[in-house]
């Protein structure tokens, strides 16, 4: 059976002719190794929330370089927001990445936007521009500046209000 939706428009309200529910159960996602997460850095663009932002993130290979991916992965295991874990993944030992107690909290308390995928492709992009010499070094240090200092007042602002902390569209790079 054909059905002509030609028709339908946006905000049209169109009734349900039978609907059904499928029950089941998803496994849950697999554990990370570090070579999990550097693949995952290395192909971040598949995590973008947004065309524009996997374009750039494919231009500029992913987070960071080689070298910095895996110290980056290190320096948070040293910190002790990551931990390595040896499991049980399908049917052999593993030894996997988890996140720790003080990783989930410190996760919890960023704003979204500094957890964003997207700005780090902003942030890759003008690391890519300073490298050809279209921006200099300076003026990026002055908008990461400006950028924490305005992240920081606002996280101040909703703390003394009670309220979760999220980037304040003033600072959010478009």
């Amino acid at each position: 059976m054909s059905l002509d939706i030609s028709r339908v428009r946006v905000g049209a309200i169109v009734g349900a002719v039978a609907a059904r529910v499928e029950v089941t159960q998803d496994e849950p996602p697999p554990c990370h190794t570090e070579a999990s997460l550097l693949e995952d850095m290395l192909l971040a663009a598949r995590h973008a929330h947004s065309p524009a932002d996997a374009a750039v993130l494919e231009a500029t290979n992913g987070i960071g370089t080689a070298r910095t991916r895996s110290e980056g992965i290190i320096d948070l295991i040293r910190n002790k927001s990551l931990a390595r874990e040896t499991r049980l993944v399908g049917g052999r030992q593993t030894t996997v990445v988890v996140m720790t107690e003080a990783g989930r909290k410190l996760e919890a308390a960023l704003p979204a936007e500094l957890k964003s995928v997207g700005l780090t492709a902003k942030w890759e992009m003008l690391c890519r521009r300073i490298e050809r010499g279209e921006v200099t070094a300076e003026s990026f240090i002055a908008v990461i500046r400006k950028f924490v200092a305005a992240v920081v007042a606002d996280a101040k602002k909703r703390k003394a209000s009670g309220r979760i902390a999220t980037t304040p569209a003033s600072v959010r790079q478009n």
